[in-house]
């Protein structure tokens, strides 16, 4: 079986369905900025993220519960 290359295709190759729906929300990540989408993160899902800005979350966090 031959596999074709991705340095000899011509043209991107695009799995599509269709053209994109206009009914569907923003997502987030487009409308918010980190420190934004880390605040609306719950403590579980903060503590995976790894960083100084969700260090500084954590942080912030541990202060406003004392």
């Amino acid at each position: 079986m031959m596999h074709q290359n991705q340095a000899d295709a011509t043209e991107p190759c695009f799995i599509t369905d269709g053209p994109p729906s206009n009914d569907l929300p923003i997502p987030p990540y487009r409308t918010m900025n980190l420190p934004q989408i880390l605040e609306g993160l719950n403590d579980e899902e903060l503590a995976r993220w790894p960083g100084d800005l969700a260090d500084a979350e954590r942080e912030k966090r541990r202060k406003a519960g004392d």
